[in-house]
């Protein structure tokens, strides 16, 4: 019984150191706080939104670019063969632009008048009829034709008794025959002529002059009041289309240049001329200089001593005796079990909070997956 009860005291003892020594790393001053983690780099995956075959990588694995240099080149031939012929659609929509905003030239209005002009003599004529001078000189035409006629008649009738007693060539009364049907032809289309100016102009003949003669007034408006608005606006959306078109193939043409959005470390770059990259794609990852953080994990217990923005400490084994510089960027709000690599077996039940620091590393030294502990001095 002495013997249990010397074992109870002991391990209440020793219950008791416990408790004192975590009261007291929690809460005493020991004058800096230490927690693990391990050196992260933003990455930034880098590619073509249209892809294509590689021309020529420029970057090397492990080099480091400024913000825009150049790393592969995409081959551009058939973007280029696009952008000029959306070049070619452009200036074609702008001349047909240009010449309805101009409106039509100062020669084309003049002729159209001119045609208006005629087209409404002639209506004037039809409707008014032939005058009465016309008539008197197809009248007259007329009535000398007709005395032709029968002088040739009378003629042709002397030929015809003296051919009948053989006294003339049957030549000549054949001769004398044609005369005599000739005039008579001559006089059957002067009298023609005659009745038709007496009978005055048909309605058919008015009525086609008419619709000719609206039918340039209408083109002679037309030139004089230009396009229509509607026309112009047309154009005018169909230039600012090709130009869109235009402004698609130089972005596109861009897409095929590959370069660095920041300046970085080419961390994985694997190329060769020739090869098919898809579009959108990633065909590089850059990690960001200067992006360089430790992922570590803040114990509940410690949460009061760190704020955002607090300088602190790192060290890393490759460096045993050299302090990096670095500042807390952030504290996860959402607390959560200490992860099963990072602490000891005990300390993996405690209740910890994801922390990010930034580290400064002027000389490029740390890299990526390094073990670093932050040391963060008690305030």
């Amino acid at each position: 019984m002495k013997r249990s009860k010397l074992i109870l005291i002991i391990l209440a003892a020793a219950l008791a150191t416990v408790a004192g020594y975590a009261y007291w790393n929690a809460n005493g001053n020991h004058g800096a706080i230490v927690i693990s983690g391990v050196i992260e780099a933003d990455d930034i995956h880098v590619g073509s939104k249209l892809g294509g075959r590689v021309l020529k990588v420029v970057a090397k694995r492990g080099q480091t670019v400024k913000a825009g240099e150049t790393l592969v080149l995409l081959e551009p031939k058939e973007i280029d063969a696009s952008l000029a012929e959306a070049q070619a659609g452009l200036r074609q929509a702008e001349a047909k632009y240009a010449l309805l905003t101009a409106g039509f030239r100062k020669e084309e209005i003049e002729q159209a008048e001119a045609a208006a002009k005629q087209a409404q003599a002639e209506l004037d004529q039809l409707i008014s009829g032939p005058r009465q001078q016309e008539i008197d000189q197809v009248a007259a035409e007329w009535k000398a034709a007709k005395a032709q006629a029968e002088n040739a008649q009378k003629f042709l009738q002397r030929m015809e008794g003296l051919s009948k007693r053989e006294l003339i060539a049957k030549q000549e009364y054949d001769d004398a025959l044609a005369k005599a049907d000739e005039a008579e032809q001559k006089m059957a289309a002067a009298r023609e002529r005659y009745n038709l100016l007496l009978a005055g102009t048909r309605p058919e003949e008015v009525e086609r002059a008419r619709q000719r003669w609206a039918e340039m007034d209408a083109k002679r408006r037309q030139l004089k009041s230009g396009f229509r608005k509607e026309e112009i606006a047309q154009a005018k959306s169909e230039t600012e289309a090709a130009r869109a078109r235009v402004q698609l193939m130089y972005t596109q043409l861009e897409e095929t240049v590959i370069k660095a959005p920041v300046d970085a470390l080419v961390d994985t770059l694997d190329l060769e001329p020739g090869d098919l990259v898809g579009a959108g794609k990633p065909v590089a990852t850059l990690l960001r200089i200067g992006s360089l953080w430790v992922r570590a994990y803040l114990p509940e217990a410690r949460l009061g001593f760190v704020q955002p923005g607090l300088p602190v400490k790192v060290h890393v084994d490759s460096f045993p005796g050299k302090d990096f510089r670095g500042t807390v960027r952030r504290i996860f709000r959402q607390g959560e079990f200490t992860p099963r690599n990072v602490q000891t077996h005990e300390e993996r039940a405690l209740q910890v909070f994801q922390t990010e620091v930034v580290v400064d590393d002027p000389d490029n030294v740390l890299r990526p997956g390094m073990n670093a502990d932050v040391t963060i001095e008690k305030r």
